[in-house]
């Protein structure tokens, strides 16, 4: 049913109980590791249709080994969504998202915040799984101790890039980079 791939020689019940505690992680608390694993596809967009559910597995590792969630999480949507911005503005979208958190606006987790639909733009188009950079790292880091360049702001884009007429109804704020904050 599911692939090695999560270190050793297991037993099927040690392979599900490795992806129960994964997925657990995540907020996936299913009765059915399977359930579980589907709602995490369907939340990040993964397209696997193998019956090992093998590059799903392989995406779930990524997220969960690193030994700091919140961390690898804002990581991932900072440096899929600011590739070629300045620090400032790659700490400013870490620091939109964790305003999203916290605010009454949005879900109460990272996790939830950065999977709602239609939210960031990477998430759909599976750029979120590339591997973040050491200036990504530093730039969640900043945020998630509290540097916020943007004043609490809940939202970004970039008018050059945008399809989102509703977001251009937004007051701007400020522009860091090619990105308006609102």
């Amino acid at each position: 049913m599911f692939p090695l791939c999560l270190g050793g020689r297991l037993t099927k019940e040690d392979i599900e109980l490795k992806l129960r505690d994964r997925l657990q992680l995540l907020g996936y608390h299913h009765t059915r590791v399977e359930s579980a694993l589907r709602a995490f596809q369907q939340d990040f967009r993964i397209k696997d249709a193998s019956p090992t559910k093998e590059l799903t597995i392989r995406r779930l590792k990524l997220l969960t080994s690193s030994g700091n969630l919140q961390r690898e999480l804002l990581a991932r949507v900072i440096h899929s969504e600011t590739r070629g911005e300045p620090f400032r503005g790659k700490v400013a979208v870490g620091a939109v998202v964790l305003n999203r958190v916290h605010s009454r606006q949005f879900p109460n987790s990272l996790m939830q915040v950065i999977t709602q639909p239609l939210a960031f733009a990477v998430i759909a188009d599976g750029s979120f799984w590339l591997e973040p950079n050491k200036q990504a790292y530093i730039a969640a880091d900043e945020a998630l101790r509290g540097i916020d360049p943007t004043g609490k702001c809940c939202y970004f884009f970039n008018p050059k890039t945008s399809t989102s007429r509703w977001i251009r109804r937004l007051h701007p704020k400020m522009q860091i980079g090619r990105h308006i904050f609102a």
